[in-house]
């Protein structure tokens, strides 16, 4: 029987529960008699899709987190954003939005900067979203900077998820700016599904208007400046940016080429077919695997 969690016990269970080891942390865990067990019992019941049972043992988790001999006001603000996104779910709009604000404001004066800070901040973004308020999403996204206030992993997801919403704002330009800063900081921190999407986003947007007369998209960021919400905008890139995307790709597609509809082939071979670039030969050379007829097509 679980009688306490240290920190290093706590961060095993979290981490079995994230790579879906239900069982064994079920019976590592015990019987939760502590604010750490409750929040561990309540994610583990988030995964069996119990949330009626999860809530009850995020209460416990709060009370607990509440005790002077147990005080822990980390985890109390983490339980009280878990509660929020369970009562998203429920569609209790107004709860869920109450809890979600009061984490990320609680999680920001006690651990600004800190993953679960920047987790919180990217769920009150979420919600606004959910809800109808882009220009909302956009502020609260603007809490996370590129540099130095919170790890580039957090950085990485906010950037692609601005980028999502300028582009339904219809800001091509900004969206694929904020796409290349999204694969920028995911590509170098090991985040290949973000790092990847992001990716094929800036070639799809960038294909629209290749000139070198272009800025770098280096210049782009470094000289961005918030600006009042304006009319659509255009994308455009410079053929060395379109470049250094595409064939940072081309090897992660090369992996696998079967199925019969590959978007993301056929914007890589646009791209390699605009840049003129040798790197298509790879492609001709797995021609007898590839499944997509307009991609096969495009190989021609």
């Amino acid at each position: 029987m679980t009688i306490g969690l240290s920190d290093d016990e706590f961060t095993i269970l979290e981490d079995l529960v994230g790579s879906n080891q239900i069982e064994k942390a079920k019976a590592k865990l015990g019987e939760p008699i502590c604010a750490k067990g409750s929040f561990i019992s309540s994610a583990i019941l988030l995964a069996e899709n119990d949330i009626e049972g999860a809530l009850t043992s995020l209460e416990e988790c709060m009370n607990r987190s509440r005790t002077p001999s147990t005080r822990n006001p980390v985890l109390e603000a983490r339980a009280r954003m878990l509660r929020g996104l369970c009562r998203s779910g429920l569609g209790e709009t107004i709860e869920a939005s109450a809890d979600l604000r009061w984490a990320m404001d609680r999680l920001n004066a006690l651990d600004s900067g800190s993953e679960a800070h920047g987790i919180a901040v990217l769920n009150v973004a979420a919600w606004h979203r959910q809800n109808g308020e882009p220009v909302m999403a956009l502020a609260t996204h603007s809490e996370i900077a590129r540099e130095k206030t919170h790890v580039p992993e957090i950085v990485a997801v906010s950037r692609q998820r601005v980028a999502s919403i300028h582009a339904d704002l219809g800001d091509l330009a900004g969206s694929i700016r904020h796409h290349w800063t999204a694969w920028s900081m995911a590509r170098d921190s090991g985040m290949d599904v973000v790092a990847e999407t992001s990716c094929l986003h800036i070639i799809d947007l960038g294909l629209a208007n290749v000139n070198d007369a272009f800025s770098r998209m280096k210049n782009r960021i470094e000289n961005a400046r918030p600006e009042p919400r304006k009319e659509s905008t255009e994308p455009s890139i410079h053929p060395d940016d379109l470049r250094d995307a595409t064939e940072w790709i081309v090897p992660r597609v090369l992996r696998d080429v079967s199925g019969e509809k590959r978007v993301d082939m056929q914007l890589v071979i646009e791209a390699l077919c605009v840049l003129e670039s040798d790197s298509i030969e790879l492609f001709n050379e797995v021609k007898d695997t590839i499944q997509d007829a307009l991609v096969l097509e495009a190989l021609q």
